[in-house]
């Protein structure tokens, strides 16, 4: 791989981290399953296009954060206020937001970006190299936002909302209400998600209306890749993780593109492969370790018994003697 490459995917790597942690939030600390992710990425593509198109690309992508949490609010009243199940509230508001981001696009599939001003052109003009201003300003946004959810989830509203996760019975008892916790990790999460598909937008210059189908494999990928590394240590480790999982997926996406493995339209099957191997690999480690442990007290048990054995060699020897003085 060159380094142009290298440096590809470390960026793309980092910007669909913040999905992966868009995701994260609701799969892991909420435990549920969002589907909302999928439109909401695309929304935040849409949106940041719309609003770049007019020259106004660092309104857009407050403005798309502010869609994407709208979106989660969505679900998360669906879900909470009318107890629709998590999935389908998600799947719903998913389904919804195909049409509305086609309303925010004018009618139009895609909006190209080329030659208009967007917040990477923008750091470029003060760096001079494309390269290096992508993978500095991106990394600088991951970092910071990494930094901002981490303190926040040490927060009274952080802890609640880990407790809801974790036992939302316990957490109603003590009076707090769930379901507005519920309700704005869910707009956490999209919120971030919109994030990462406005950031998206910027880097590939152009927003298509089709470009979320897949991408919730893609962000559950980069979860499952880091916490088979790093294994689930909380909600800054696992946060951590999960953006380095999503560097490591992009490295073996392209040097899966690299070898000619699969072609270059395989994105999803890539994907489901990955996801599948990475789940996988714990249930491999567990079974390896009870196939070792139930070797081991195999290798005890013999060896008691041989012991056991040669013991009551040696105690009838003593009888023998005995009767013998």
């Amino acid at each position: 791989m060159t380094i142009a490459q290298v440096l590809s995917a470390i960026q793309l790597g980092l910007i669909y981290g913040l999905l992966a942690m868009g995701l994260y939030i609701p799969f892991r600390i909420l435990n549920i399953a969002d589907m909302t992710v999928q439109g909401s990425f695309t929304l935040g593509m849409i949106v940041s296009a719309v609003f770049a198109y007019d020259y106004l690309p660092l309104v857009g992508i407050l403005v798309a954060c502010l869609s994407g949490a709208v979106a989660g609010l969505v679900t998360g009243i669906l879900h909470t206020k009318f107890n629709i199940a998590s999935i389908l509230s998600g799947i719903l508001t998913m389904t919804a937001l195909y049409t509305i981001n086609l309303l925010v696009a004018g009618g139009k599939a895609n909006i190209s970006l080329i030659g208009k001003e967007t917040l990477y052109s923008m750091i470029d003009q003060y760096v001079g190299n494309e390269d290096i201003s992508k993978t500095i300003l991106t990394l600088f946004i991951v970092v910071v936002v990494t930094t901002i959810l981490a303190v926040f989830f040490r927060t009274r509203t952080g802890l609640t909302i880990r407790a809801t996760g974790n036992n939302s019975a316990m957490v109603r008892h003590t009076s707090i209400n769930t379901d507005n916790m519920i309700m704005i990790g869910l707009c956490i999460g999209n919120a971030l998600t919109a994030f990462s598909g406005a950031l998206i937008a910027h880097y590939n210059l152009f927003a298509d209306v089709n470009s979320g189908s897949g991408i919730l494999v893609v962000a559950l990928a980069a979860i499952i890749i880091g916490e088979t590394i790093f294994r689930r240590n909380g909600v800054t480790k696992g946060l951590i993780s999960t953006v380095i999982g999503s560097v490591i997926y992009r490295f073996i996406f392209a040097i899966a593109l690299k070898f000619d493995v699969l072609p270059s339209y395989s994105l999803n099957l890539i994907s489901t492969i990955i996801v599948i191997l990475a789940l996988m690999v714990p249930t491999i480690q567990d079974a390896n370790i009870r196939r070792r442990k139930k070797q081991l007290h195999k290798n005890l048990a013999k060896k008691w018994l041989e012991n056991d054995d040669l013991n009551q060699v040696n105690i009838d020897s003593l009888n023998i003697n005995q009767k013998e003085k």
